[in-house]
């Protein structure tokens, strides 16, 4: 893509007009390299009418660092772009690898950003390397579709944008050159100890000599890898997949291996968790999907558990299996009860509920199932034990496990998702509040696998 160069200063406000509304603030992830010195060069002098920032996130893991991060504080003062640097803590004994690690760190200051999109300066040459290395290393469609131009950040309202992913790396050398740029070489980018760097150096050479337009090939797989996977997320809502990461699960036995197989990877996708490796994921479908219906199934992966109960399975994260509940209630309306239990919310009303003349005193407190509860939910019929009334409701045992029971002065008042005890119930016209459990769900302790160098 020769001569491509003095056309960057269209093609870049261009894509990102295209990708980003009008009014959308950006902030560029600055390092300091080659490529991201060209895209601040080029969206401080071409996109006035936008917010613009950068950020440079401090790793700690050159001697060079502090001379990276204020040699990306003069770019920006040069060109009057408000500019910070975030220090990001780094654990070089990292299970995951030292270059997972600071990638994590470094999406974990993007996500903190007050902008809309966080712009980075992936190129051609980046997603045809990426392309390759995860066909080294066995990856389904999801890895082969490597970076999008426009990706959301999991827990957060930031964006990642890429508008440079069809730029070839020569061309932004021929526009550093054109423009007189400075920029910083990191030394840990000439060591062949990491696959990329191997790649770059000893492969895409070879590659270069022998079939000239890989990297446009690379990145052409990558587009249809994507589509074909849009296709089959697809198929998984057709299948039951939720809208929502924290939803449960619909476990058709009537589906094939391959849609089961592709329904529990699209789940774990949305969920955030970690992906199995293929003989796993093929093992856990099976118990997942092919367990009879009364059976109960509890699947560990990667500090999560899979359970299923009936038709239906929910992805939990492993916390300490709530601890012994007790906690007073003196008529606040939300009262929090500590991780993994959520929030228990009382609704002002009239005639519903529980009758607000008998709050007012004694042991008012929530505590979580000690054994051998029993409540009368109807005043005609004698009392039952949770276990019965559990099982009636069809109430999953994930949720029996954290569930918060309201208590009075040693009588059971309310469980949730079950019902009130008569002698505590609002009468027509009496005010009342009603009580409803927000299990706040638990959020992925694993932002989802990603490809980026």
């Amino acid at each position: 893509m020769t001569g491509f160069a003095p056309g960057l200063d269209r093609y870049i406000p261009e894509r990102i007009a295209a990708l980003a509304s009008s009014d959308a603030s950006l902030c560029v992830g600055l390092s300091g390299g080659l490529d991201s010195v060209v895209l601040l060069d080029v969206l401080a002098r071409g996109a006035p009418r936008r917010a613009l920032a950068a950020v440079h996130v401090h790793h700690g893991l050159s001697p060079n660092a502090d001379a990276w991060a204020e040699f990306c504080r003069e770019r920006c003062a040069e060109r009057g772009v408000p500019f910070s640097v975030e220090r990001a803590r780094v654990d070089r004994a990292a299970p995951e690898g030292l270059e997972a690690a600071a990638r994590a760190a470094r999406y974990a200051v993007y996500a903190a950003r007050s902008e809309d999109f966080v712009v980075l300066a992936h190129h051609l040459d980046d997603q045809s390397e990426t392309v390759l290395l995860q066909v080294l290393r066995g990856t389904g469609l999801k890895g082969l579709a490597a970076m999008p131009e426009v990706r959301a950040l999991a827990h957060s309202r930031v964006r990642i944008l890429r508008p440079l992913l069809s730029i070839p790396r020569a061309a932004l050398h021929a526009y550093a050159k054109e423009r007189g740029l400075a920029w910083i070489e990191d030394e840990s980018n000439a060591s062949l100890r990491h696959d990329r760097n191997f790649l770059r150096h000893e492969i895409a050479p070879k590659l270069d000599h022998r079939q000239p337009r890989w990297r446009e090939s690379a990145a052409r797989l990558a587009r249809h890898a994507a589509g074909a996977e849009a296709l089959l997320e697809d198929l998984a809502r057709i299948d039951g997949l939720p809208r929502e990461a924290g939803e449960d699960l619909p476990a058709d036995p009537r589906l094939s291996t391959d849609r089961r197989a592709n329904l529990l990877r699209a789940f774990l996708a949305l969920n955030g968790a970690p992906m199995p490796a293929e003989a796993r994921l093929a093992e856990m479908s099976r118990q997942l999907f092919g367990a009879r219906t009364d059976a109960r199934v509890r699947l560990a992966h990667e500090g999560l558990v899979l359970v299923k109960f009936r038709d239906r399975v929910r992805l939990e994260r492993v916390v300490p299996a709530c601890e012994p509940l007790h906690q007073p209630w003196n008529g606040e309306l939300d009262v929090a009860l500590g991780a993994g239990r959520g929030v228990v919310r009382f609704e002002c009303a009239t005639g519903a509920g529980i009758a607000r003349a008998k709050t007012g005193g004694g042991d008012w407190h929530f505590a979580g199932r000690g054994g051998g509860e029993r409540l009368r939910v109807d005043p005609r019929r004698p009392t039952r034990t949770l276990k019965n009334l559990f099982q009636e409701h069809e109430i999953p045992p994930w949720e029996r496990e954290c569930m918060p029971l309201l208590f009075h002065a040693g009588t059971l008042v309310w469980v949730p998702g079950i019902g009130i005890e008569p002698q505590y119930a609002c009468a027509p016209g009496e005010p009342g509040l009603c009580p409803s459990w927000l299990r706040t769900p638990a959020k992925p302790s694993h932002q989802p696998p990603d490809v980026l160098k």
